[in-house]
């Protein structure tokens, strides 16, 4: 899987880019807030539809754009060749004030082929696997953070799952609305049952696939952690399921609805009280752990950050053995990070797929006996401009 062309319109630093490519390594040099990140997010977003800087859809236009147009657009648009085929993904984000109204509103578009389509529909047509300074989070941060995490990985390669996750989601919303209703006593709790079977037969399928990911995320991560230098120690990863039983990774279905259906209906009087929904996928988390200690807390700097590293590895094998195509690699100022036994290990994964796209704030950090053969561009004053090509 590869881009072939690209083009930014009023996109944060870019009022205009367009850049053509084929399949190899491509980094891209600028000093910081030149505009690389805001490259290597826009391609993310066509694979997943969500910054991975958690910008709002208004945070994306050009100021400029803000300035100039009265109805400022910007634009996201890529032809992606995949294994027998290509397809063209847009996403357009409109600004406008209403009446009324001084402060800026926005949507987001989404086509496939020209055509427009739902954001779940665009999901799995470009895979991403993006390392970033900022992925020590998906560690160290919050459960949402690891659920974030989680979703867009199984997203990629899971359409299905997209749509369940949205499902569950609405399902969600209503199930805590009326839940307040009642606590206001507004209504009679049986109106809950319909939601409670309808919470359990979804919840149980997204609690399923995300136990089967982490699994097999897992096992390729231990084995990535002792080859970057840890043969010492190992780092283990848990799927901790937001329901009070200890998850059986042989459970079927149809006794994990049940289950989890009794657990919701159990728990009613304490989700009436609190306004809320106790148990479920939307209070799932992951549990990282060397030597069986928690990684947030116990582990060094050092550790955590290979460990991340371990775990995106393992999501480029996984991505990669569940479609047949490799995903697209978005290195963001990572490798001044790393040190030399972490960058060649991360080096090499780049030559074992398509296309790489890599952002560095000095040339230096990739000499020639890195990355002899990567095409070199230099970002700056929100255009990129040619410096090396290698064929």
């Amino acid at each position: 899987m590869h881009l072939t062309h690209l083009l930014l319109q009023n996109v944060r630093t870019y009022r205009e880019l367009k850049l053509d490519f084929n399949p190899g390594i491509y980094i891209f040099i600028g000093k910081n807030a030149s505009g690389k990140s805001n490259l290597l997010d826009a391609i993310s977003q066509l694979a997943t539809t969500k910054s991975n800087r958690h910008a709002k859809d208004i945070e994306m236009l050009s100021w400029d754009a803000f300035n100039e147009e009265k109805f400022p657009t910007a634009r996201i648009f890529a032809e992606v060749g995949r294994l027998k085929s290509f397809v063209n993904l847009e996403i357009v984000i409109s600004a406008a004030k209403h009446h009324n109204n001084l402060e800026w509103q926005s949507n987001r578009r989404f086509r496939v082929n020209g055509i427009n389509r739902r954001a779940s529909d665009l999901v799995g047509n470009l895979r991403v696997v993006m390392f970033s300074v900022d992925d020590l989070t998906i560690i160290t941060g919050s459960p949402a953070d690891r659920r974030r995490y989680l979703d867009i990985t199984i997203s990629q390669f899971n359409r299905e799952y997209v749509r369940a996750l949205q499902r569950y989601n609405r399902i969600l919303v209503q199930r805590n609305s009326l839940l307040r209703n009642l606590r206001d006593r507004h209504g009679s709790i049986d109106e809950l049952d319909f939601w409670d079977q309808e919470m359990a037969e979804i919840g149980a399928s997204i609690l399923l696939e995300r136990q089967s990911v982490v699994e097999k995320l897992a096992n390729r991560a231990e084995k990535h952690y002792s080859e970057l230098g840890y043969e010492d120690k190992i780092f283990s990863i848990n799927y901790l399921p937001g329901l009070p039983i200890k998850f059986d990774r042989e459970i079927e279905i149809f006794d994990l609805v049940s289950r989890m259906h009794e657990i919701i209906r159990e728990g009613r009087q304490g989700d009436l009280s609190r306004g809320s929904s106790r148990f479920g996928p939307h209070r799932d988390d992951m549990d990282f752990l060397i030597n069986g200690k928690g990684a947030a807390s116990a582990a060094s700097r050092g550790e955590q950050r290979t460990a991340v590293l371990a775990l995106r590895l393992s999501e480029v094998n996984l991505s990669t053995e569940i479609t047949g195509d490799s995903p697209v690699l978005l290195l963001d100022d990572i490798l001044s990070e790393l040190d030399l036994n972490h960058r060649d290990k991360v080096i090499n994964m780049s030559y074992q797929v398509d296309q790489v796209f890599i952002t560095v704030p000095d040339e230096n950090i990739t000499q020639e006996q890195f990355l002899p053969t990567a095409n070199k561009y230099v970002v700056a004053n929100g255009g990129i401009r040619l410096l090396q090509v290698k064929n």
